[in-house]
């Protein structure tokens, strides 16, 4: 091991403390984990059971539990490498970056061998402490991986910069951007670190330029790169230029009036803030190419180099919120301390996850604080006019929509919500001539031209026009597993139940998980003598996630024609 990196390493000793129960060592060999990289021959009886179950946590996504048995497995037992290893992990899945660089120094103080695992959370720390020099040094180990490759020649470069080495910072950087494909959303992240280089040592004209040629490809330039942009453009260019740049382009979603008021800010060119961008844009790149949830631990990095970064909270807070780790969710976003351009995103995500968890009012509460903010209150009044909609009171719902200044909204959705709502509130005399309104404005959009074929179809409205609208939507989009359930109910409706089935097992192919399209399947398989593959299926979309209404009616089919409830 190189010195350098023993040096570090030690920087980080620590003693580890936690708890463990017993189980027994057939377990462990039960469950085959002696094949998954681990010798089970080195970890005695008394720490297994632990070990074991904080590995099926791990597969199942429990995160919380993967870091509990982890640790407790760890308890008077700190000098076991597999042990250590496990925790290691567990712990950078939850951000506990400070912990992970603790067992680090004490699975180098038991073994001499060199582990890449390792590598990260050292380099990151080190950064965080101002020794970039040290952590070039220390990423040279990576492997040649595309991330790995990344990451050394970005902390490469932004190291020849901070040394005032112009030349060989440019000279890097554009070797770089020769071997990278071309308008890719890595090349156009060189790009710009390019733009910044130049602004950093005042190359009037090479910023210019370098930001004349982003412009020509503004359309194809992931919009996380535009503030760093305009930053620049602001401060070394043109104050116009850069507000103009951010007003055509920037996302709706973002809050454009905080941007412009934060451009004069003296931070482009903060290292930590700098670097931080670094192992954010590695996130991606990892996502990309190995899968998302290997691309966590980079969003974990970002997040310990600056706490304020916004992004990699969204990101993060999404993973969680996924695996069903909500309270985890909201903690990551409600620890922000500084507001930011994806402020309002971060405030509708909090919402979204207290709706998951039941807290109705509460998500209610955290939207209604928007609908003061000009810009954004019509996607607030949608917002809690949604979660109405899902509480069932049709009407309440209602009123949120009318609130709503159509002259500003671009999109179909709110004519699509009122329709819906008409629909649940049986007002079928306004419901279409909501679907008018929505086919007149909306012709060629197939969710539209679905959502009404289909509707008008389950009501024995209009079947032609609900058939013809059925296939355009379907012809659009073939794949679309939806659109065909909705072609199978049609025929269904119209007593062509062979024809249906075609349509309806295709439709599940596309969509297994859900319970109208089973149940749709299952009526169709019942018409046509198939009783006992409609009865498995009815069985199986009781199985799944969906409306309680719609799960009560299967239970009482399969009650009525198979006595099921008296089994």
């Amino acid at each position: 091991m190189p010195n350098i990196l023993k040096i570090v390493i030690f920087f980080f000793i620590f003693f580890i403390n936690n708890n463990s129960v017993s189980q027994d060592l057939d377990d462990f060999k039960k469950y085959g984990l002696k094949d998954k990289n681990y010798n089970y021959k080195t970890l005695e009886p008394l720490y297994i059971g632990n070990f074991l179950s904080s590995i099926v946590a791990s597969k199942n996504k429990d995160y919380k539990n993967f870091l509990n048995f982890s640790e407790r497995a760890l308890k008077n037992k700190n000098n076991n490498i597999e042990l250590l290893e496990n925790a290691f992990w567990a712990n950078i899945y939850m951000g506990n970056i400070n912990r992970s660089l603790k067992i680090i120094s004490e699975v180098e103080l038991l073994s001499d061998e060199h582990d890449q695992k390792f590598l990260y959370p050292t380099i990151v720390e080190l950064i965080r402490r101002n020794e970039l020099s040290s952590a070039v040094e220390i990423s040279n180990l990576l492997g040649l991986e595309k991330h790995n490759i990344f990451t050394k020649n970005m902390l490469q470069t932004w190291d020849y910069v901070f040394k005032n080495q112009k030349s060989n910072a440019i000279t890097k950087l554009q070797n770089y951007i020769n071997s990278t494909e071309k308008n890719s959303d890595l090349y156009f992240f060189l790009k710009v670190q390019n733009l910044m280089i130049y602004a950093y040592f005042d190359e009037y004209s090479e910023t210019i330029e370098a930001f004349e040629e982003l412009q020509k490809h503004v359309k194809i330039i992931p919009s996380r790169y535009y503030i760093n942009i305009a930053k620049i453009i602001y401060d070394k260019i043109d104050e116009k230029k850069a507000k103009s740049f951010l007003i055509q382009n920037l996302p709706e979603n973002l809050d454009l009036d905080f941007v412009l008021e934060n451009l004069p800010k003296k931070d482009i060119f903060d290292p930590l803030k700098l670097l931080t961008n670094v192992f954010f844009e590695c996130g991606y790149i990892i996502a990309k190419s190995e899968g998302f949830l290997k691309s966590i631990p980079q969003f974990w990095f970002s997040l310990h180099l600056d706490e304020n970064n916004q992004s990699a909270r969204l990101i993060l807070s999404s993973f969680f919120s996924e695996v069903d780790h909500d309270d985890i969710a909201l903690e990551i976003l409600k620890n922000n301390k500084n507001k930011s351009p994806s402020w309002i995103i971060s405030e509708f995500e909090i919402s979204y996850i207290q709706e998951k968890k039941g807290n109705i009012d509460l998500a209610i509460s955290t939207i209604e604080k928007i609908s003061n903010e000009t810009k954004f209150k019509n996607k607030a009044l949608l917002r809690i006019s949604n979660i109405y909609r899902r509480k069932n009171d049709y009407k309440k719902s209602m009123e949120f929509l009318e609130k709503i200044d159509l002259s500003k909204i671009k999109s179909p959705e709110v004519y699509y919500y009122k329709s819906l709502n008409l629909v649940l509130l049986k007002d079928w005399e306004n419901a279409i001539e909501s679907f008018d309104i929505l086919l007149k404005n909306y012709p060629n959009n197939p969710e539209i031209s679905n959502f009404v074929g289909y509707t008008l179809v389950d009501r024995n409205i209009r079947l032609d026009e609900g058939i013809d609208l059925i296939n355009f939507a379907v012809s659009k989009e073939p794949q679309n597993g939806f659109f065909l359930d909705s072609l199978g109910w049609a025929f269904f409706k119209l007593n062509d139940f062979r024809k249906a089935i075609i349509y309806l097992e295709r439709a599940i192919e596309l969509e297994p998980q859900e319970m109208e399209i089973t149940d749709h399947l299952g009526d169709a398989y019942f018409k046509v003598g198939r009783q006992q593959e409609a009865k498995l299926v009815w069985e199986r979309a009781l199985s799944l996630n969906g409306d309680k209404s719609l799960l009560e009616k299967i239970k009482k089919k399969l009650d009525k024609n198979f006595n099921y409830n008296k089994k």
